[in-house]
């Protein structure tokens, strides 16, 4: 059958993407224990029964760190048989993701796209994320519905639907805390009603899962939640050294730290005879993290600027996700799918100049091959094992920083904001 056009050929290849990608994500999930989703399914029996949520070292569930409302969430699923529900969060997963990327293009390049354009845009920014889009899939984790709650919140936000917006973007802040660094970014911006609407948002969906499990139980999640970030293993040094782990804390940490006390395949630091104190460690990852936040939140000082510019809001948009993955204490691989935001923008950028910009476009090449090849399939165990010690992506995701940083600056991004003002 001849297809008729490139719609037709794009639904296509999702159609086949997702049954391909549904049949071997089913073909190992039960020998995996569903992964990173059994963990969710737990909760969510545990919400359905009222029983306590966030057990520190509980293998179970894997210490549980996600708002009551999440678990609440998961209780829905729970109502079925673990494979079927397991079944089910890859679908929803799946529409998600196609969701987030369609308003992705429309947050980037609000007055659309040539045809072409958006080709290569999809395409790139694909394949840019596809082993860790894919990486999610299996693993059945929670990064999807995150990213698409933050696209989709932000687009509102965008077209001034403010109330809206902020209620969806503050889901992401129940799956993870580290999208609240957009909370200080927008007071600073005096975006003063957006700020108020996602942080009353978020209080609402504390004290929502009240009307589902009742005050006091939903008391006690809140309760035991509060004090799991300090007590739980997320500080625990084998979370915090493991190569898995490529947060800016761990990369700083591992960086000065002799790793074979806990791992004894792990390589020599470079920086590990210096004999640096955890509390220096410490200092030194709040001291970068603090710069990195005032660079993301910095605004320059230009006459034919307004706060609802979005040539800038974008590019600010994308920094600060660099800063929500990065500032993720427990930043493993499946959580740079959040880049999608910062990858779109560099591609837009890099296609709208021809990809003159070597710096922007070599910041991207490296992002892309840490992200697409360095797996054990291709590096084999003891390689990869041994460079994901020498934290690379984050490494790859502090040039990405560099180079949205560069554009924020850039004479072509001020340009294009001239003409769209």
């Amino acid at each position: 059958m001849k297809l008729k056009s490139p719609k037709t050929l794009l639904i296509a290849i999702l159609v086949i993407a997702f049954f391909g990608s549904l049949y071997g994500h089913k073909f190992r999930a039960v020998s995996r224990n569903y992964s990173d989703f059994h963990c969710f399914y737990t909760t969510g029996k545990r919400a359905l029964n009222h029983e306590n949520l966030y057990i520190i070292h509980d293998k179970e569930t894997a210490e549980f760190r996600y708002a009551p409302i999440y678990a609440v969430f998961m209780g829905g699923l729970a109502l079925l048989k673990e494979g079927d529900a397991d079944t089910l969060w890859f679908i929803l997963n799946y529409l998600l993701l196609i969701g987030a990327f369609i308003y992705l293009r429309k947050i980037i390049a609000p007055n659309g796209m040539t045809p072409k354009a958006a080709f290569w845009f999809y395409l790139l920014t694909v394949l840019s994320l596809i082993r860790i889009i894919f990486h999610n899939f299996n693993s059945g984790q929670s990064n999807i519905l995150m990213l698409a709650s933050i696209i989709f919140g932000l687009y509102h936000i965008s077209k001034k639907r403010i109330l809206l917006g902020s209620l969806i973007f503050a889901l992401s802040i129940m799956i993870k805390y580290t999208p609240l660094v957009f909370i200080p970014y927008f007071l600073f911006r005096r975006k003063f009603k957006t700020a108020f609407f996602i942080t009353a948002a978020v209080a609402f969906y504390l004290f929502l899962p009240s009307l589902i499990v009742g005050f006091e139980t939903n008391s006690m999640y809140l309760k035991n939640l509060l004090p799991f970030f300090t007590q739980s293993t997320i500080l625990e040094q084998d979370t915090i050294l493991t190569g898995k782990n490529q947060s800016l804390l761990s990369m700083v940490y591992r960086s000065f730290t002799d790793c074979l006390v806990l791992y004894p395949d792990a390589p020599k630091m470079l920086l590990q005879n210096l004999g640096l104190t955890d509390a220096y460690k410490k200092l030194l990852f709040m001291v970068m993290a603090g710069l990195l936040y005032l660079a993301a939140i910095y605004k320059p000082r230009r006459k034919h600027l307004h706060q609802d510019n979005l040539m800038y809001n974008n590019i600010d948009y994308s920094i600060l996700l660099v800063c929500v993955v990065l500032f993720n204490l427990n930043a493993w691989a499946h959580n740079f799918i959040l880049f999608a935001l910062p990858y779109g923008a560099l591609i837009f950028y890099l296609i709208k100049t021809g990809f003159q910009d070597k710096f922007v476009l070599f910041a991207w090449v490296v992002s892309f091959v840490v992200n697409g090849f360095m797996t054990r399939s291709i590096l084999g165990n003891n390689l990869s094992y041994t460079i994901y010690f020498y934290s690379p992506y984050t490494i790859a995701a502090l040039l990405l920083f560099a180079a949205l940083l560069k554009l924020k600056f850039s004479k072509n991004i001020i340009e294009e904001a001239k003409n769209e003002s």
